[in-house]
C-alpha cells in the first residue's frame, strides 16, 4: 500500500520519516509492548543484554533478518 504523500517528499525527508518510525517502534519493542507482556518484561530485556544472553546487535541482526525477510 502506497501513501498519497510520501512520494511527494524529498529524500532526505523520507528518509527523516523512516527514521521516526523506527524510533517508535524501538521504542514500543523496548518499553509500550513490554509493559502487559508477561513473558518478558520492560526489565527483562535489558537485563538479558547485561547479562551476556544477547547483545544489542544480536537484536538488531533479528530485526534486520524480519526486514528482508517481509521485504522480498
Amino acid at each position: 500500500m502506497k501513501s498519497k504523500t510520501f512520494s511527494k517528499l524529498g529524500p532526505q525527508e523520507q528518509r527523516d520519516l523512516i527514521a521516526g518510525r523506527v524510533e517508535a517502534t524501538v521504542s514500543n519493542f523496548l518499553y509500550y509492548d513490554r509493559k502487559d507482556d508477561e513473558e518478558l518484561g520492560t526489565d527483562d530485556l535489558e537485563e538479558a543484554i547485561h547479562e551476556g544472553v544477547l547483545t544489542v546487535e544480536d537484536i538488531v541482526e533479528f530485526f534486520k533478518a524480519e526486514l528482508e525477510h517481509n521485504l522480498s
